[in-house]
């Protein structure tokens, strides 16, 4: 998403592909390069916005796969819920970035041209295409999802872990392909417990 969105404003701001235009905020600045502080605003502001949006898609995936369902119908289920709602969000970020444009400050256009070319990746590519295919390619038994500091505690002193969001029991598929035993044997093993 970074290296699209800084290759598309190169390909603007440097080397004016949208000059033709006639749009004084997609044109070249006079020193024809990028002003330093326009990547480093927005490496830092997309990575936020992206990691945002990411959680909201994860976090639903989460919870539909610690209610039984499998890692590809968890995935299909999360995004049909969350799409919405990331869709959503990306366009009032969008619109609220796109004001950025309208200034007459080069640097300003160019931050702006880059956090909407960017939340638009994030949110119709990289969140909507690219992660679900990715997370549906995976296999269950490769899946991993990490734990809680007291679900960790309870293993090492070689009790069973509860899992789940609030610590509210252990999800009904969990143990549809490996055992706890098998899974965190290696972690015990290596605390000095056995199993």
């Amino acid at each position: 998403m970074l290296v699209v969105t800084f290759g598309a404003s190169v390909m603007v701001y440097q080397l004016g592909y949208l000059e033709g235009l006639g749009i004084q905020a997609l044109s070249p600045s006079s020193g024809q390069a990028l002003f330093w502080i326009s990547p480093s605003v927005a490496v830092a502001v997309l990575v936020g916005l992206g990691l945002d949006y990411d959680i909201f898609l994860m976090d639903s995936v989460m919870e539909h796969w610690q209610s039984g369902k499998d890692g590809k119908s968890a995935v299909v289920t999360s995004l049909d819920q969350a799409g919405t709602i990331i869709s959503a969000a990306g366009v009032i970020m969008f619109l609220a970035f796109g004001a950025l444009l309208a200034s007459t400050t080069p640097v300003l256009n160019q931050i702006g041209f880059m956090l909407c070319v960017g939340v638009l990746l994030d949110c119709f590519v990289t969140t909507k295409v690219t992660i679900p295919c990715l997370m549906a390619l995976v296999p269950d038994d490769a899946n991993f999802w990490p734990l809680k500091q007291s679900a960790t505690r309870e293993l090492a002193i070689g009790r069973e872990p509860s899992f789940g969001l609030e610590g509210i029991g252990q999800p009904p598929g969990f143990r549809r392909s490996l055992s706890w035993k098998w899974k965190y044997g290696v972690a015990l093993e290596h605390l000095g417990h056995t199993i």
